[in-house]
């Protein structure tokens, strides 16, 4: 038993030289020699084989190849700055887009540029999730994935409204965009516990659901934090369609939601509405995208190599 104990106390001594995330797995593998070796009761052999692995140099730990760091950082800034500069770039290719069918079609009127442009946005938006799922980042944690797939958006629309509108579009918009951003991220959380359970229509259903809540409570926000005075305000009851009535250019005949409030909800949201449409994408095909990899992976099982010691 002294003896016994002796090796035990010799391959704590060998594991604590060994990286923290060696120890437990050597250790164990160790243990359960040093468990052979007392049931043959061969404690000679049992003491020189624990004192051997208490002053065996532990092997050095191989280096990361420079590819492989510069790969790693490519794919983090891929998602968290090309990305979003893409949703941006589309976006404005989308309403430019608009432009150019208006001006070749002259059968377009007034009330159809907004409906023409949600269609090429939401043609971005079906890019951007392809996008999302080939740019995703493998083996990242799930909370890690979400803040890089909402924090870049946020900023960015922060970035716009600031370059663009200057400080007074930021103080109307900016607590919009943490509504719908944290929103977001709410449901991106539900929906990556969906994906990764191999439940890939319910996870696309609950995030589209729920980014259209999401964008609906942050479009009444920015309407009531427009600086609108009371009197021109859309009546309160109209409020969960002004998200569909700013892409569509249309009261779809609720009471009190007229030409005049048709046009102060749409110019006080400006271009929320399609950011929202452009990130949620990116983010759900990101989200999803990792998931679905992670069940696609089949697991290998084999025996685990046993270290000799030096």
């Amino acid at each position: 038993m002294v003896s016994r104990r002796i090796a035990r106390a010799l391959l704590d001594v060998a594991a604590r030289r060994w990286p923290a995330d060696l120890r437990a797995e050597l250790h164990q593998e160790w243990s359960a020699e040093l468990h052979v070796l007392a049931a043959e009761r061969r404690h000679a052999r049992m003491l020189r084989y624990a004192a051997s692995l208490a002053v065996a140099r532990p092997a050095p730990r191989r280096s990361v190849p420079i590819g492989t760091v510069l790969a790693g950082a490519w794919r983090v800034a891929r998602l968290v700055l090309v990305a979003p500069l893409l949703c941006v770039a589309l976006l404005a290719a989308s309403l430019l887009a608009m432009n150019v069918a208006v001006n070749l079609v002259k059968t377009v009127t007034g009330t159809m540029e907004l409906p023409l442009a949600t269609l090429f946005v939401l043609a971005a938006a079906v890019m951007m999730a392809r996008i999302g799922r080939r740019w995703t980042l493998d083996g990242a944690p799930p909370g890690l994935l979400l803040l890089a797939v909402t924090a870049p958006g946020f900023a960015f629309a922060l970035l716009m409204n600031s370059v663009l509108g200057g400080v007074y579009k930021l103080a109307v918009h900016a607590p919009a965009y943490a509504v719908f951003f944290l929103g977001l991220g709410a449901v991106l959380a539900a929906v990556g516990r969906l994906a990764r359970a191999g439940r890939r229509g319910a996870a696309w259903a609950t995030g589209a659901l729920g980014a259209v809540l999401a964008a609906d409570l942050a479009v009444v926000l920015t309407v009531l934090n427009g600086h609108a005075s009371t009197e021109e305000l859309p009546p309160a009851a109209s409020a969960p369609v002004w998200l569909f009535t700013a892409v569509t250019d249309s009261g779809f005949g609720v009471p009190g939601l007229g030409g005049t409030e048709i046009f102060l909800v749409g110019d006080v949201v400006e271009l929320d509405p399609w950011l929202y449409l452009i990130f949620t994408a990116l983010a759900l095909g990101a989200v999803i995208g990792r998931a679905g990899r992670a069940v696609g992976a089949a697991p290998t099982a084999g025996p685990v190599a046993g270290r000799s010691a030096a």
